[in-house]
């Protein structure tokens, strides 16, 4: 079917169609959070200031043309189908207009700063009060309580607040240089999409008689919550994490051939017996140097010599599939042109063309997950500013639809609470979904097998560095709130009570490779014979169809397929790895709202649906800033290190200490510049014509590094963020694991997590990076000993009795 295709929902309305939502403040956050809800049909009110969204300043722009608030790409990419009014908000009549709006809304979705909120009457508390049916979202740095409440961040602050920096770029061979930022403002899009997952199934808890609640989201949690195990290697073994050093397995390496850059990761050793057989058996693969990964990764500068030299000689192109042929995890680098005019996206018709008036046609990312039926619409390009002031503000708001009542105990009821999903994922990205469902009260059963052990069972971190599969840190971070069932699932019988199982629960996930969950017998239209109204998401690297889809796809593939690799690095210097498989739990966090729009869609109409979602699409999503430059004015994003398109200073400086202590710094404005002049005491720096206005520090932002950098070389990052912190500038220190472990502020906020576990006792993890009603969300329980539940799960929800148990495990079908 095609992504413009509607499936049986008539031709102009989605999955959220019912649905309203407001939208106000300014940049990505906000605006990425809605545009998922504007795209299945939610109508979207976007709620500008009269100066417009500086966004509309950003760009990209066309090679030599202004700046134009009407033509910026990255505005039109993320307001499309959305509908805009202008309002000053500290008026007292935009504020009476404002709360006519809400009173029709059923989402409000912001990203104003704590500080900001009180005088335009933003105040979560505040409007519960007002509109006790209205869902409000805010989104911020770091949350709207602890003592960083205040604080102010931009994305590259919160991604070395958060960890995510620190770690990147991955395995560097260069400890002169600064943690690295990813290409985008990543930590925006993470607010953006945790924001819009829980909006959503607070949503479907209205729908279903559960009382609202006002939601907080912390930027720096949502990126502290994507670490991969970097925060259980210091939690469970001691061990602080950098982007300085090795990787443990090999080979893992990005690589340049003839026309570009390859990578490859080769995480298990039949993967590597492939490679072997690929290169035709050279003799240097039989020394005792490269006997098994964890020997390959402890000599991979040997390795890596032998590796470069081999890939070399091919076109990344060629070598990508040839290795995949092989069953190689081999992904090519792609650049912004190659995505374009990539084999798969478009055999899956993942673009979108909009015709932007007076920017013309431009393919944009289109719908991140594949729905059965209500796929997205496209109706309308992004707004003029002030475009529907007539129609919104000049007519009554209210419209006719559901009235939503609750039950008073159903206000302590979380928003999932009944809803029971039959999780058959491993590795990360599948299990980092099913985690947010769990977060938020669904009853989540891991199917496991002694026979195929979970690899985030089999590596490390382990407690106190003794092997087990319960002693995993990677695991247990990962799988909190959840229980684990044994299946043998090759087994009839053992598939039989998965099958079983099936009647019992409302959502079935599974993260296999495309097309092998049919094999196994667990395709959906099998699934859908046992329980008609299931709610299916398959997540696979590539999706269900099209030439890549039998490829291994991992999260550091789908990095460098859709752009990050060759969007991210130092200025001047080859394409560079991220620190994490981030676009693992960023597919995650995808696949869970693509499960709230399933399940408010079989709310509305008793029905259920599948999912196919690719990680490749998911990942896309993210770097669509990238695409528009390349279309709009017609060059490659150039990689700039920390830097940033518009503002300067924008960077990562070292700080006194060891050799490895780096606090970000970012300045967005001009007063933001003179209160960061008379704290580092050069105030004369303000008047200075090479920086006294933001084009000019961004024409001479290498020397205006230079001086910044003179000045923090001699002082302790943490008395340079809140000496900057106090004048109003964004800065925050480059947080390792170690630091995150014992950060106070995430403890006031309940963020840190230390449950008693059967096998490794307490151990710090993170939590859930959002609050309801002004209260830390609380994980359920710690992650299960393998098999715990399989016993009570049988027989209490199956209603199995203990001989047929016994006989079932008897029988191998259990294991």
């Amino acid at each position: 079917m095609s992504r413009s295709g509607i499936g049986d929902e008539p031709r102009n309305r989605g999955i959220l169609s019912r649905l309203r939502v407001v939208e106000c403040g300014e940049g990505i956050s906000a605006a990425f959070g809605a545009k998922l809800m504007a795209d299945l049909g939610a109508d979207v009110i976007k709620v500008e200031d009269p100066a417009g969204d500086i966004l509309r300043r950003r760009g990209p722009f066309a090679a030599g043309e202004k700046p134009d608030p009407e033509k910026s790409g990255l505005f039109l990419y993320l307001n499309a189908n959305k509908r805009e009014i202008t309002l000053d908000l500290t008026a007292p009549s935009s504020r009476d207009a404002f709360d006519h709006l809400l009173s029709s809304a059923d989402i409000l979705i912001h990203n104003l700063h704590p500080a900001a909120r009180s005088i335009r009457g933003l105040e979560g508390a505040a409007l519960s009060k007002r509109f006790p049916s209205l869902i409000t979202v805010g989104i911020s740095p770091f949350g709207d309580s602890g003592s960083r409440r205040n604080w102010k961040a931009y994305p590259l602050n919160i991604e070395n607040a958060g960890g995510m920096a620190f770690l990147a770029p991955g395995a560097s061979e260069y400890p002169d240089l600064p943690p690295l930022r990813a290409f985008g403002d990543q930590a925006d899009y993470q607010g953006g999409l945790h924001a819009c997952f829980v909006a959503l199934a607070m949503y479907l808890n209205r729908l279903r008689g559960g009382a609202p609640s006002s939601i907080d989201i912390s930027q720096q949690e949502c990126i502290a919550a994507m670490l991969e195990m970097n925060l259980m290697h210091y939690t469970y073994a001691g061990r602080e994490t950098s982007r300085l050093g090795k990787r443990v397995i090999g080979p893992w390496l990005l690589s340049e051939c003839r026309d570009g850059h390859v990578f490859v990761a080769c995480a298990e050793e039949p993967q590597w017996e492939r490679m072997v057989e690929l290169m035709g058996a050279p003799e240097w693969t039989h020394e005792e140097l490269f006997k098994d990964r964890i020997a390959r990764g402890a000599n991979s500068d040997a390795l890596n010599l032998f590796m470069r030299d081999w890939m070399s000689s091919w076109k990344k192109a060629e070598l990508f599939h040839a290795g995949q042929a092989k069953r190689i995890p081999f992904a090519k680098v792609n650049t912004m042109s190659d995505i374009c005019a990539d084999a798969q996206l478009n055999h899956r018709g993942y673009f979108v063309e909009l015709d932007y008036p007076g920017r013309g046609k431009v393919r944009v990312p289109g719908a991140p997950s594949r729905y059965g039926v209500g796929q997205s619409i496209t109706r309308r390009p992004a707004p003029r500013l002030g475009q529907d002031n007539d129609e919104v503000l000049g007519t009554s708001t209210n419209r006719a639809g559901e009235l939503w009542a609750w039950s008073s105990s159903s206000a302590a009821r979380l928003p999932l609470a009944g809803i029971r999903i039959l999780d058959f994922t491993w590795a990360w990205a599948g299990p980092f979904a099913t985690l947010q469902m769990a977060h938020l009260g669904a009853e989540v059963l891991r199917v496991e097998s002694e026979k195929r052990v979970c690899i985030t069972r089999a590596i490390p971190p382990f407690a106190d560095d003794i092997p087990g599969p319960n002693r995993a840190g990677y695991f247990n971070q990962y799988n909190q709130g959840k229980r684990s069932i044994t299946l043998n699932l090759a087994d009839p019988a053992g598939l039989q009570v998965a099958h079983d199982l099936v009647t019992h629960c409302d959502v079935v996930v599974e993260n296999f490779a495309g097309g092998v969950a049919n094999k196994m017998g667990l395709g959906y239209e099998k699934l859908r014979q046992i329980r008609p109204d299931i709610v299916m998401l398959s997540m696979s690297g590539y999706g269900q169809d099209g030439p890549y889809r039998g490829y291994l796809g991992y999260g550091p593939p789908a990095a460098a397929l859709s752009g990050f690799f060759s969007t991210t690095g130092y200025q001047g210097m080859p394409p560079m790895e991220l620190g994490t498989s981030y676009m693992d739990p960023n597919a995650g966090i995808f696949g869970a709202i693509a499960v709230m729009n399933a399940l408010i869609h079989r709310n509305n109409t008793g029905r259920g649906q599948y999912i196919d979602q690719s990680q490749l699409e998911t990942a896309v999503q993210l770097i669509a800033e990238g695409l528009l430059q390349c279309q709009i004015a017609g060059e490659e994003p150039e990689r700039v290190g920390n830097h940033h398109p518009i503002m300067s200073p924008h960077n990562t400086y070292r700080a006194t200490g060891d050799s490895d202590k780096w606090v970000s710094i970012a300045v967005a404005n001009d007063s933001e510049w003179r209160a960061l002049c008379l704290v580092i005491g050069k105030i004369e720096l303000a008047h200075d014509s090479r920086f006294s206005t933001p084009s000019a520090r961004k024409q001479n932002e290498d020397e205006l590094d230079c001086i910044i950098g003179e000045w923090t070389r001699t002082r302790d990052r943490w008395q340079i963020a809140e000496d900057l912190q106090r004048a109003g500038v964004a800065a925050f220190p480059s947080m390792s694991n170690k630091d995150l472990a014992s950060d106070e502020h995430l403890g006031e906020r309940g963020y840190l997590v230390r449950l008693e576990h059967p096998e490794v006792g307490q151990r710090t993890h993170v939590g859930i990076p959002w609050t309801l009603d002004g209260k830390a969300c609380r994980v359920a329980s710690p992650a299960p000993v393998r098999g715990a539940d399989t016993d009570a799960v049988l027989s209490k929800l199956l209603g199995y009795s203990r001989a047929k148990i016994d006989q079932l495990r008897n029988a191998g079908a259990l294991s």
